[in-house]
Protein backbone atom coordinates (compact mmCIF):
# COMPACT_ATOMS: atom_id res chain seq x y z
CA UNK A 1 0.00 0.00 0.00
CA UNK A 2 1.29 2.98 -0.73
CA UNK A 3 1.94 6.34 1.68
CA UNK A 4 -0.93 7.87 0.47
CA UNK A 5 -3.42 4.90 0.80
CA UNK A 6 -1.86 4.84 4.75
CA UNK A 7 -2.50 8.74 4.85
CA UNK A 8 -6.43 8.63 4.00
CA UNK A 9 -6.99 5.63 6.61
CA UNK A 10 -5.01 7.40 9.28
CA UNK A 11 -7.46 10.40 8.40
CA UNK A 12 -10.36 8.11 8.81
CA UNK A 13 -9.57 7.08 11.75
CA UNK A 14 -8.40 10.29 13.21
CA UNK A 15 -12.09 11.71 11.67
CA UNK A 16 -13.83 8.74 13.29
CA UNK A 17 -12.00 8.90 16.42
CA UNK A 18 -12.71 12.75 16.61
CA UNK A 19 -16.91 12.18 15.90
CA UNK A 20 -16.64 9.44 18.49
CA UNK A 21 -15.13 11.87 21.11
CA UNK A 22 -17.77 14.54 20.21
CA UNK A 23 -20.55 12.05 20.24
CA UNK A 24 -19.09 10.75 23.87
CA UNK A 25 -18.90 14.37 24.77
CA UNK A 26 -22.10 16.03 23.52
CA UNK A 27 -24.52 13.50 23.76
CA UNK A 28 -27.64 13.51 23.72
CA UNK A 29 -29.84 13.78 27.09
CA UNK A 30 -32.81 11.22 28.16
CA UNK A 31 -35.83 12.00 27.55
CA UNK A 32 -37.62 14.08 30.38
CA UNK A 33 -39.75 11.88 32.50
CA UNK A 34 -43.09 13.87 33.81
CA UNK A 35 -43.66 13.42 37.89
CA UNK A 36 -46.29 10.52 38.11
CA UNK A 37 -50.03 11.53 38.95
CA UNK A 38 -51.05 11.94 42.29
CA UNK A 39 -53.35 8.76 42.45
CA UNK A 40 -50.29 6.53 41.80
CA UNK A 41 -48.45 8.64 44.31
CA UNK A 42 -51.02 7.85 46.92
CA UNK A 43 -51.78 4.27 45.97
CA UNK A 44 -48.16 3.58 46.26
CA UNK A 45 -48.55 4.17 49.86
CA UNK A 46 -51.73 3.63 50.86
CA UNK A 47 -52.47 -0.06 49.06
CA UNK A 48 -49.51 -1.59 51.42
CA UNK A 49 -51.04 0.10 54.82
CA UNK A 50 -54.49 -1.19 53.63
CA UNK A 51 -53.16 -4.76 53.39
CA UNK A 52 -51.38 -3.90 56.54
CA UNK A 53 -54.09 -2.96 58.63
CA UNK A 54 -57.49 -3.49 56.56
CA UNK A 55 -60.74 -1.19 57.54
CA UNK A 56 -60.59 -0.37 60.81
CA UNK A 57 -62.71 -1.23 63.73
CA UNK A 58 -63.76 1.86 64.36
CA UNK A 59 -65.22 3.04 61.30
CA UNK A 60 -67.59 0.05 61.94
CA UNK A 61 -68.30 1.13 65.58
CA UNK A 62 -68.71 4.79 64.66
CA UNK A 63 -71.17 4.05 62.01
CA UNK A 64 -72.63 0.59 63.36
CA UNK A 65 -76.58 2.09 63.66
CA UNK A 66 -76.43 3.02 60.40
CA UNK A 67 -75.13 -0.16 59.11
CA UNK A 68 -76.94 -2.65 60.93
CA UNK A 69 -80.07 -0.78 62.35
CA UNK A 70 -80.73 0.64 65.65
CA UNK A 71 -82.58 -2.52 66.43
CA UNK A 72 -79.05 -4.84 65.86
CA UNK A 73 -77.25 -1.78 67.21
CA UNK A 74 -79.04 -1.68 70.23
CA UNK A 75 -77.75 -5.24 71.11
CA UNK A 76 -74.55 -5.62 69.81
CA UNK A 77 -71.22 -3.97 69.21
CA UNK A 78 -67.97 -4.91 66.86
CA UNK A 79 -65.36 -6.35 68.94
CA UNK A 80 -62.55 -7.00 66.09
CA UNK A 81 -61.59 -7.98 62.48
CA UNK A 82 -59.50 -10.62 61.96
CA UNK A 83 -58.42 -13.09 59.66
CA UNK A 84 -55.64 -14.06 56.61
CA UNK A 85 -55.16 -15.16 53.23
CA UNK A 86 -58.60 -16.80 53.39
CA UNK A 87 -60.78 -14.07 54.20
CA UNK A 88 -61.45 -11.87 56.99
CA UNK A 89 -64.15 -12.44 59.64
CA UNK A 90 -65.85 -10.13 62.26
CA UNK A 91 -65.77 -10.82 65.53
CA UNK A 92 -69.58 -9.16 67.25
CA UNK A 93 -69.97 -8.86 71.02
CA UNK A 94 -74.26 -9.44 71.51
CA UNK A 95 -76.41 -9.34 74.80
CA UNK A 96 -77.54 -12.52 76.14
CA UNK A 97 -79.75 -14.52 73.89
CA UNK A 98 -79.89 -11.53 70.96
CA UNK A 99 -76.10 -13.28 69.86
CA UNK A 100 -78.58 -16.24 68.63
CA UNK A 101 -80.76 -14.03 66.75
CA UNK A 102 -78.10 -12.08 64.93
CA UNK A 103 -76.44 -15.51 64.53
CA UNK A 104 -79.68 -16.38 62.37
CA UNK A 105 -79.35 -13.04 60.54
CA UNK A 106 -75.65 -13.13 60.07
CA UNK A 107 -76.02 -13.36 55.99
CA UNK A 108 -78.26 -9.83 55.86
CA UNK A 109 -76.22 -8.18 58.56
CA UNK A 110 -72.75 -9.43 56.16
CA UNK A 111 -74.31 -7.85 53.15
CA UNK A 112 -74.72 -4.62 54.65
CA UNK A 113 -71.50 -4.54 56.32
CA UNK A 114 -69.82 -5.57 53.40
CA UNK A 115 -71.69 -2.47 51.36
CA UNK A 116 -70.05 -0.62 53.96
CA UNK A 117 -66.75 -1.80 54.00
CA UNK A 118 -66.42 -2.78 50.62
CA UNK A 119 -67.70 -5.92 48.39
CA UNK A 120 -65.71 -9.49 50.32
CA UNK A 121 -64.61 -7.65 52.93
CA UNK A 122 -65.69 -9.73 55.49
CA UNK A 123 -66.41 -13.11 54.48
CA UNK A 124 -68.10 -14.55 58.21
CA UNK A 125 -69.34 -13.16 61.22
CA UNK A 126 -68.35 -14.56 64.67
CA UNK A 127 -70.81 -14.13 67.43
CA UNK A 128 -70.24 -13.91 70.70
CA UNK A 129 -72.49 -13.69 73.93
CA UNK A 130 -71.53 -11.26 76.32
CA UNK A 131 -72.71 -8.60 79.03
CA UNK A 132 -72.58 -5.29 77.08
CA UNK A 133 -71.78 -2.34 78.73
CA UNK A 134 -74.65 0.21 77.69
CA UNK A 135 -73.76 2.27 74.89
CA UNK A 136 -74.12 6.09 76.03
CA UNK A 137 -75.86 7.03 72.76
CA UNK A 138 -78.23 4.80 72.26
CA UNK A 139 -79.26 4.75 76.02
CA UNK A 140 -79.87 8.50 75.93
CA UNK A 141 -82.47 7.71 73.47
CA UNK A 142 -84.30 5.24 75.11
CA UNK A 143 -84.57 7.18 78.18
CA UNK A 144 -85.54 10.41 75.77
CA UNK A 145 -88.35 8.07 74.53
CA UNK A 146 -89.93 6.38 77.32
CA UNK A 147 -91.40 8.54 80.12
CA UNK A 148 -92.05 7.07 83.58
CA UNK A 149 -95.16 7.00 85.42
CA UNK A 150 -94.81 10.39 86.59
CA UNK A 151 -94.40 12.17 83.46
CA UNK A 152 -97.57 10.89 82.12
CA UNK A 153 -101.06 12.64 81.97
CA UNK A 154 -103.49 12.14 84.76
CA UNK A 155 -105.74 11.29 81.84
CA UNK A 156 -103.32 8.29 80.94
CA UNK A 157 -102.84 6.96 84.83
CA UNK A 158 -106.20 6.55 85.58
CA UNK A 159 -107.27 4.89 82.72
CA UNK A 160 -107.74 1.23 83.58
CA UNK A 161 -106.23 0.15 79.97
CA UNK A 162 -102.87 1.50 81.13
CA UNK A 163 -102.82 -0.01 83.98
CA UNK A 164 -100.81 -3.29 82.61
CA UNK A 165 -98.05 -0.52 81.13
CA UNK A 166 -98.02 0.80 84.70
CA UNK A 167 -97.11 -1.96 86.32
CA UNK A 168 -94.71 -3.01 83.43
CA UNK A 169 -92.89 0.45 84.11
CA UNK A 170 -92.68 -0.14 87.70
CA UNK A 171 -91.29 -3.39 87.51
CA UNK A 172 -88.76 -1.77 84.48
CA UNK A 173 -87.65 0.28 87.49
CA UNK A 174 -86.90 -2.38 89.83
CA UNK A 175 -85.11 -4.22 87.76
CA UNK A 176 -83.00 -1.25 86.27
CA UNK A 177 -82.41 -0.21 90.54
CA UNK A 178 -81.21 -4.12 90.89
CA UNK A 179 -78.86 -4.06 87.87
CA UNK A 180 -76.93 -1.07 88.69
CA UNK A 181 -76.92 -2.16 92.23
CA UNK A 182 -74.77 -5.13 91.43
Amino acid sequence: MSELGKSQTDRKRIAQGNILAYLEHNRGKPQYRHAPSAAMATNRILRPLSKKFGPGKNALQNHWPQIIGEKWAALSRPMAIRGGKTGKSLLIEAKGPAAALIQANAGQLLGKINQFLGKDTITKIIVKQGSMKPNTQTAAKTTAIKTSPEQQPSSVKNNPENAFQTALDNLGKKVHTRTTEI
